[in-house]
C-alpha cells in the first residue's frame, strides 16, 4: 500500500473543493502553510467538509499541541479522520492525546529528540511516521543544503528513520520536495526513499501526486497471484522465479498493505 498524500492548506477554500479528484491520501493541513490569521477559519473549513463528506481517507495536520492542537483534536473528534500531529517530544505528551482520541495517529518526526529515541513511540494506535526533514535539520543547526542526493548525511537519516520505523512496524513517509516545479528531482527523492523502505511521500501539487503513484506503484495482481498460487500447490517456480516460502511471505505482506 503506498502511502503519498496531498497537502492541502485547509484556508483555500478552492483547493478543499477539488480534492475528491486527486488519487492520494489528502492532507488537510492546519499547520506549516497556512498563515496564523486564517488559521481558524482553516478549521471551519474542515468541518464543513467532513460535514459534507468526501470518498477520499483524510489526515489532519494539526498545529502544536501547546498552540492549538489540542482545541482542533477535540473539534475533529468525532469524524473519521486520522491526526498527524508535530513537535512532538516525548511518549507523555503524546500519551495525552491518546486521552483524547481513539481515532488513528501520525506523526511528524521533526525533533531531534523523537527522531534519537524513534524505539520507544511503540503504540498501536499509532499508523505512520512522516520525516518532517526541514524541521529536523533546523533542530540539529543543520544548513538545508545538505539535503542534497550526493550527501551521505541525508542518506543515513533516510535509513536510519525507515528501519526504526519498520522496527516498531509503521509506516514510514517521505518528506516533501519543495522545490514543486522540479519535477525531474522530485521523482529521485521518490525513487531514493522508495529503495530504503519508506511507503510513500509527500506532496505538495497534483502533478508530485502523479510522479509518486507511478514510483510507488504496487503489482497488486501479481502479489495475488503468487499467494495463491503458492497456499494451493506450495513451492512453483514461474518465469525462471522460485517461489518458496520467504517470497510467498514477502507478497502475502504487500497485500496486507506492509
Amino acid at each position: 500500500m503506498n502511502m503519498n498524500y496531498l497537502m492541502v492548506s485547509a484556508h483555500n477554500e478552492k483547493h478543499l473543493s477539488k480534492i475528491d479528484e486527486i488519487n492520494a491520501t489528502i492532507m488537510l493541513n492546519l499547520e506549516d502553510g497556512v498563515p496564523k490569521d486564517k488559521k481558524e477559519i482553516a478549521l471551519k473549513n474542515i468541518v464543513k467538509v467532513l460535514k459534507k463528506g468526501t470518498n477520499k481517507k483524510i489526515v489532519v495536520r494539526i498545529n502544536s499541541l501547546y498552540e492549538t492542537g489540542f482545541k482542533e483534536i477535540e473539534t475533529l473528534n468525532e469524524f473519521d479522520v486520522a491526526f498527524r500531529v508535530p513537535k512532538i517530544n516525548s511518549t507523555q505528551e503524546l500519551e495525552k492525546v491518546f486521552e483524547m482520541t481513539n481515532n488513528d495517529i501520525h506523526l511528524s518526526v521533526e525533533t531531534k529528540e523523537m527522531f534519537f529515541n524513534l524505539k520507544k513511540f511503540r503504540y498501536s494506535q499509532i499508523k505512520g511516521f512522516y520525516l518532517g526533514i526541514l524541521d529536523l535539520f533546523n533542530e540539529l543547526n543543520l544548513n538545508h543544503s545538505l539535503i542534497r542526493e550526493d550527501n551521505q548525511l541525508i542518506h543515513k537519516i533516510l535509513i536510519d528513520f525507515s528501519l526504526n520505523s519498520r522496527y516498531l512496524g509503521i509506516t514510514p513517509v517521505g518528506f516533501v520536495y519543495q522545490k514543486y516545479k522540479d519535477l525531474d528531482g522530485f521523482k529521485n527523492w521518490c525513487e531514493i526513499q522508495k529503495s530504503y523502505g519508506f511507503a510513500g511521500i509527500g506532496c505538495i501539487t497534483p502533478k508530485q501526486v502523479e510522479i509518486a503513484n507511478e514510483v510507488f506503484k504496487i503489482d497488486i495482481e501479481y502479489a495475488k497471484m503468487i499467494v495463491e498460487k503458492f497456499e494451493k500447490e506450495g513451492v512453483f517456480t514461474i518465469d525462471g522465479f522460485f517461489v518458496d516460502e520467504p517470497i510467498y511471505k514477502n507478497y502475502k505482506n504487500i497485500l496486507k498493505g506492509k
